[in-house]
Formats: structure tokens, sequence, C-alpha cells
């Protein structure tokens, strides 16, 4: 990794040492150092309850995590060519069904005690790579609402931080911004 570096300069997202939309506007608005971006919650997710995963069944067959990725992972091509600069997903995914009361499936991509499980920081490797290639950056939710009860304590949400961070680091992930939340 490291073909892709975001940061943000003179109050504006940068890419490769480059303004975002250098130079453009709309409408008069100043476009350049904006990083627009599409949420993609559950590119990485996986339901672990056994009575709602087939909620997400495919037409052709049983719910894939790993098909999930791989589709999303094909499409940032296409995104990358319509101007995305950037992808937000979540380590706690997002739920399926919009901002329901009741959310049963099990998303989160955390162990109890703050360890990210090992199948889905392989399906995160990909994604960042793949964004990496594509010269595109990640915004990296690491909680979400209803999910983050999944942790066991404050000390578990503080593990999850810096066990992310450290793993980020590791894989010299230089095109991913994280989101606490």
């Amino acid at each position: 990794m490291g073909n892709t570096v975001v940061s943000i300069q003179d109050g504006g997202f940068v890419l490769n040492g480059r303004p975002t939309y250098a130079g453009r506007s709309w409408k008069g608005h100043r476009v350049e150092g904006l990083l627009f971006n599409s949420r993609m919650a559950n590119a990485i997710a996986d339901d672990e309850n056994a009575a709602t995963r087939g909620a997400w069944a495919y037409a052709d067959g049983d719910w894939d995590a790993e098909r999930n990725t791989a589709e999303f992972i094909a499409a940032l091509p296409a995104y990358r060519a319509h101007g995305l600069l950037a992808v937000c997903i979540n380590v706690q995914g997002g739920s399926p069904q919009g901002y329901s009361w009741h959310q049963p499936w099990q998303i989160g991509g955390f162990t109890p005690e703050g360890t990210l499980k090992p199948a889905w920081a392989v399906r995160l490797a990909k994604v960042i790579e793949a964004c990496d290639r594509h010269g595109m950056a990640v915004i990296l939710g690491l909680f979400y609402g209803k999910q983050s009860g999944t942790l066991k304590d404050e000390a578990a949400v503080k593990a999850a931080v810096t066990n992310t961070v450290d793993w980020l680091i590791g894989k010299s992930a230089t095109n991913v911004l994280i989101e606490i939340g």
C-alpha cells in the first residue's frame, strides 16, 4: 500500500500532495479541497446471526460476505471514473434496513474485547488496498450505534481504537481517515 496518501492542508483535503478537485467550483461554490464520498458502511459486513442472515440472500444464492466485498471492490473503478474520491465503510457496519429501532443482526467486526475479527480484517485490507490502487481514500468508521453494545466495556472500546490504528499502521495504510463516533 502507500500509493495514495490522504491528508489535510490549508483546510482542504489533499490526495498525493494535490488538492482534491483542483480548480473546480460549482455554481460559484468552491469544490477544491472537498472530499466527495459515498457511505458504503456494509462493504465488509457479515451477519453472524443465523436467524437474520437469510434476509441478505442474493437472488442466486445465500448471503456471502466475501462476495459482498468482491462486488464492492469491482465497482470502485466506475465510482472513481465518475469523480468519487472516497468511500465510507464501518467496522461495525450500518443498519442494513435503515434506522430501525430493532436491529437483531450481528454485524460487528470487533470481538467483545475490542480485537478486530480476522475475517473482517482480511476484507478490510482488500478494500483499503483496492482503494489505494484506484487513488481513493477510505473513511473508516469504527463504531455504529446499535452494534457498539457488543463491546463489553470502555476498555474494549479503547482497545478497538488502538488495535485498529495499530493494524492500519502495520499495513502502511496511508489512504485512510478514521471516524470515531
